[in-house]
């Protein structure tokens, strides 16, 4: 991977911050908690439930009690952040718990439920759920309560991400204000040079989602780690068809407390390709160059049963002597290259009676 530009300039960048609704500028009510799913179908990732709770003292420590049937939860009392959950791949279902302060008189309590995505096939897909099932302070349930509902984010309806949309919402100069969560960010960068693949790199941010010129690239997580304590990706693929030679927009939605002048543009020179297919599932593998290369060296190449996958291999029991002879002579010289899965093609079945796999390892280089 390659650096092109750094978009590091606090002059550069600008930045909104998301309006938290309250209850009476909602025209969405219900005496219940609604289905998330089934309120956004799927015209938003984000549903915030609203209500409002009158107290007779002032400055009481309470402790606001969210469950929820996935993904994300984000708590805001009288418009301040509060705090926020998730849940898992394995286990969507959560519970937040945070003590907050509320005020004699109307408190204004607003939960932002968000998803990262929904299924979309399998059994029973009519009954998925998501958002919340049960909200109490201290010892009184909200539940079955009056509560007014928002669809959406004030930025996504008004497409501020948009060249058109831009220019609908005041902008603020970049650290302006108090760092928050749930903040617009937007800047402008300058098209790579070539013809190789771009990328932007996420990683000071921690969840949201990005636009180049209007167009989605993605949602993005930094915060949630794998388990070996990392981001399970950090480089975003921008298509070249999206991009201009100059004045690219870049918008990002920042739900958590991302860095945005950490972000940089770069490109990423492809100098290996590997295939990897199964006769099972396939009659037939495509070994391909990126535009302007061709394959010059085959790496490592097996038919019959070899081992790993495509960042670690090796030879298995079977396996057919002529692979790497086989596979240079259809291959090498040329931008993409197609091979059989056949015996006949290897000179003979190596292993009678096994479905057997290829896998190819092979290095490209500019003409």
């Amino acid at each position: 991977m390659i650096l092109s530009q750094k978009l590091n300039s606090t002059d550069k960048w600008k930045e909104y911050k998301e309006t938290i609704p309250e209850f009476d500028n909602t025209s969405i009510r219900a005496d219940t908690l609604l289905d998330h799913l089934n309120m956004t179908k799927d015209t938003s990732d984000y549903l915030w439930y609203t209500f409002r709770s009158s107290l007779n003292t002032s400055n009481a420590r309470s402790m606001l009690n969210v469950h929820s049937h996935g993904h994300v939860l984000y708590a805001y009392v009288n418009g301040v952040h509060q705090g926020s959950a998730h849940g898992s791949h394995g286990n969507r279902t959560f519970t937040l718990e945070k003590p907050v302060i509320l005020h004699k008189g109307p408190n204004n309590i607003a939960l932002l439920s968000a998803t990262v995505g929904f299924p979309d096939s399998g059994a029973f897909l009519e009954r998925k759920v998501a958002g919340i099932r049960k909200v109490s302070i201290q010892h009184n349930d909200f539940t079955n309560y009056l509560w007014g509902y928002q669809v959406g984010l004030l930025g996504e309806k008004l497409e501020i991400y948009t060249d058109n949309g831009l220019n609908r919402i005041q902008w603020k100069k970049f650290g302006s204000s108090s760092r928050r969560p749930l903040t617009w960010y937007k800047t402008s960068f300058d098209a790579p040079e070539g013809s190789d693949p771009v990328v932007l790199n996420l990683g000071s941010m921690g969840k949201g989602q990005a636009w180049v010129n209007g167009q989605g690239i993605g949602r993005y997580w930094m915060s949630f780690h794998t388990p070996k304590a990392r981001p399970s990706q950090t480089r975003y693929h921008i298509p070249r068809s999206f991009l201009k030679r100059t004045g690219n927009l870049l918008v990002l939605l920042e739900e958590e407390m991302g860095y945005p002048t950490g972000i940089t543009v770069n490109t990423v020179s492809i100098t290996k390709v590997c295939h990897y297919v199964s006769e099972s599932h396939a009659s037939a593998a495509q070994i391909s160059c990126p535009q302007n290369q061709k394959i010059s060296q085959i790496l490592f190449a097996s038919f019959g049963t070899p081992l790993g996958d495509c960042k670690s291999y090796t030879i298995g029991n079977c396996h057919s002597p002529n692979s790497r002879a086989i596979i240079e002579k259809a291959c090498l010289g040329r931008e993409d290259c197609n091979i059989n899965l056949s015996k006949h093609i290897f000179g003979g079945d190596p292993c009678p009676g096994i479905t057997k796999s290829l896998l190819v390892d092979a290095r490209c280089s500019r003409h």
